[in-house]
């Protein structure tokens, strides 16, 4: 071999090396970067609460605080008039988009106490944001740890240079007519130990509330801590099962707890009504499910069920009132792959 040949074999194997330490040095500084960005995006959409704040949410809402709070819950009129879900064949699935308008639904109080545990998964959601303490609906979902509240993200987190709200607490089974502590609140409180909705909704929604082109990710969970040895699920009953990327066109049960007039939030509601499909320019995919029914802000989170081989199945909650100029509705965003995420995330 002549010494040239071996001073090229030299510089390849040096110039090899370099260029291994160069690519691993930029492999290292991109997963580093990778790392920061996860963990911000992590902190923007996640919140734990400390033990002290668990105790101080607990305390927090007397029966005083939860007649102070406002019901939640945001109310548009679509840009464009929809035609009318026809009064034959409505409970037949439509193939593809369907964006009839569903006929208006009056919503029927649930007859009280509800701690049988077909009722006692439901239950009130009481919070504090900026503007003051608010509250919503919600609805005990099973999980592997028993303790998985779903509700609104609107009722969670403030979206778009919004942040978490805190005090968050739900009731299983409110009773707001009770005579006593023990039937108002038949289960007592459990305070949120750890919350999480999208970035999606984190990033895009805007916390005036104005601009609801995050609502197809108005979704959003939170555990609580398990009380005297039992977990929310054993303590108020199995919780829902969650029917991931269900058919989109349905008959569904909604409830909830309105607030606003007619109602006063001290009750239980449901409507019945099959679903279409409700979107308006410029909102992100998926389309929305979309139902007929009368209540109003405060049954923002409340959960809608289908029925599945005679098992009722949790397949979204309450997020908008639609009125249009023939009928009140809402919508409910639909949990696809971005919902279970969040579920498998806990």
């Amino acid at each position: 071999m002549q010494p040239g040949q071996t001073h090229n074999k030299n510089l390849v194997v040096t110039t090899s090396v370099i260029a291994g330490v160069i690519v691993t040095l930029v492999g290292l500084l991109l997963s580093g970067n990778l790392a920061v960005e996860a963990g911000r995006t992590q902190a923007m959409n996640s919140k734990q609460y400390s033990d002290s704040d668990v105790e101080d949410t607990r305390g927090f809402w007397d029966e005083g605080k939860q007649d102070e709070a406002k019901p939640r819950g945001e109310e548009i009129s679509p840009g464009q008039q929809q035609p009318e879900l026809p009064d034959q064949g409505q409970e037949q699935p439509t193939q593809g988009v369907d964006y009839r308008q569903p006929r208006t639904v009056e919503a029927d109080r649930v007859e009280s106490p509800y701690t049988d545990p077909e009722f006692a998964i439901r239950g009130k959601i009481f919070f504090r944001m900026p503007q003051g303490v608010a509250e919503c609906s919600g609805t005990v979902v099973h999980h592997a740890g028993g303790n998985m509240v779903w509700t609104a993200a609107h009722c969670l987190h403030g979206g778009r240079s919004g942040s978490f709200y805190d005090k968050v607490t739900f009731v299983p089974g409110y009773n707001g007519a009770g005579r006593t502590a023990q039937e108002r609140e038949p289960f007592g409180r459990w305070p949120a130990r750890r919350i999480q909705v999208s970035n999606q909704w984190a990033q895009n929604a805007d916390p005036g509330g104005k601009d609801t082109s995050a609502s197809p990710f108005d979704y959003g969970a939170f555990v609580v801590d398990s009380r005297n040895g039992k977990t929310l699920e054993q303590a108020v009953g199995p919780g829902a099962e969650v029917y991931w990327n269900a058919p989109r066109h349905l008959r569904v049960q909604s409830f909830g707890y309105p607030g606003d007039e007619p109602y006063d939030g001290t009750a239980l509601y449901t409507c019945s009504s099959p679903t279409t499909d409700f979107h308006e320019p410029g909102w992100p995919s998926p389309d929305m499910l979309w139902m007929g029914c009368t209540m109003t802000g405060g049954s923002s989170g409340g959960g809608w069920f289908t029925e599945v081989d005679g098992k009722k199945m949790f397949v979204s909650n309450v997020s908008l009132g639609v009125t249009t100029r023939t009928a009140r509705t809402m919508t409910g965003p639909y949990l696809g792959d971005v919902a279970k995420d969040i579920y498998d995330s806990f």
